[in-house]
């Protein structure tokens, strides 16, 4: 089984203690071994495994129980007991001796995991990167899996500390030319996610959406590497982050520079939130007064712009929860509701309200969106005439 993270950890305690305490035991002795069967599946085949996922505590206990919560409140007691037994059950199977049987934890009491204490210190807590301790974990795996790749995933990922600084390097490596060198504009990030840490909590939150949303992202590690979306939406937002300073030159050149290797035109006005997937990401247009909220999904060739020469606020307002489709195109100083659907190849000239499906030249609504969160079921099938 791959290397088992904090991530993991938190991730299967939910499951476990949300059964009964008798079952805990089995239950975790059964999560361990299922993991275990879908990693060496995914080296054998390449891909993850049809009921188990992609080998990782944390994918499996996703398919068993509720979605994983990053970090977790240590006076919850049930909790640290659920953690006590998967702890124990991962030492039992490094080792075929029998553990005694190991009480409730008392609030205020230590756990040790892999040689460090956890207790009630805020502090320790602060410092806990599931995220990033998975990409780094899933870049140790591609190095023995690829020798070829090692100095690209070392100098990329590897190399650096944390995540920030890793997508500090990708962006300076990406975006450099003759007219800007890479180690000017790694200065620029690092400044960036030095002076906000919102720019990294975003890069998180947009790399889980990939992965939960994308099916042919298997790992962490994917976007950060492979994925000109995910990389073009991160540095976008530290050209955003430069307007927000007055920098404006700077941002522009940032923008042309993302628009010139990504084919990703988004001006550094624009307001975007977190939680962002665009998959593929080609002939992506976002205009400067255009705002995106959260958990947003588009596809490529999607453009958010204006319908003529008119200044002011003159693009569209994505609310949270919006799947677009690829191809289209809405226009205009208007709003897309919340959870809500535009078909691919739609022009969208007119206000949607919450939770329907739009679609057709110009687009009309055809129907409700199908579900609560469309834009993270991906489902883009209009059913029905239009």
């Amino acid at each position: 089984m791959r290397r088992v993270l904090l991530g993991d950890m938190i991730a299967a305690t939910q499951v476990l203690a949300a059964a009964n305490r008798p079952h805990r035991p089995a239950l975790a002795q059964r999560l361990i071994a299922q993991s275990d069967a879908a990693h060496r599946y995914m080296k054998r085949f390449g891909r993850a495994h049809p009921e188990w996922g992609i080998g990782t505590l944390e994918t499996r206990a996703r398919q068993m129980g509720p979605a994983p919560h990053i970090g977790f409140d240590l006076a919850d007691l049930r909790i640290l007991d659920a953690l006590a037994v998967l702890a124990a059950a991962l030492q039992a199977r490094r080792s075929p001796a029998a553990l005694p049987p190991r009480p409730p934890l008392c609030y205020g009491e230590h756990l040790e995991i892999g040689g460090k204490s956890m207790g009630n210190s805020k502090t320790k807590l602060a410092s806990i990167d599931p995220v990033w301790d998975r990409v780094r974990a899933e870049a140790a795996d591609m190095v023995q899996a690829e020798p070829l790749l090692g100095g690209l995933v070392h100098s990329s990922l590897l190399h650096h500390a944390t995540m920030e600084r890793a997508l500090a390097y990708r962006f300076s490596l990406k975006l450099a030319s003759g007219e800007m060198s890479e180690q000017i504009l790694r200065e620029i990030a690092d400044e960036a996610y030095d002076a906000d840490a919102d720019l990294g909590a975003a890069a998180r939150a947009d790399l889980t959406a990939v992965f939960d949303r994308d099916p042919a992202c298997l790992r962490f590690i994917q976007p950060m590497l492979f994925f000109k979306g995910y990389q073009a939406v991160q540095a976008y937002r530290v050209g955003h982050w430069l307007w927000r300073q007055g920098r404006r030159d700077m941002a522009y050149f940032v923008q042309m520079r993302v628009s010139e290797v990504f084919g990703v035109d988004i001006h550094p006005a624009a307001r975007i939130g977190r939680g962002i997937m665009i998959d593929h990401a080609h002939s992506i247009v976002v205009g400067e007064t255009a705002v995106v909220g959260d958990n947003v999904s588009m596809l490529h060739s999607v453009t958010l712009g204006g319908t003529g020469k008119e200044d002011g606020d003159r693009h569209p307002k994505i609310g949270n929860g919006v799947l677009i489709g690829a191809g289209a195109a809405i226009l205009g100083n208007i709003t897309i509701g919340p959870c809500s659907r535009v078909a691919a190849g739609s022009v969208v000239l007119a206000d949607v309200p919450a939770c329907k499906t739009v679609a057709g030249v110009p687009a009309r609504i055809v129907g409700e969106a199908g579900c609560d969160q469309p834009s993270i079921t991906m489902d883009q099938l209009v059913k029905g005439e239009i």
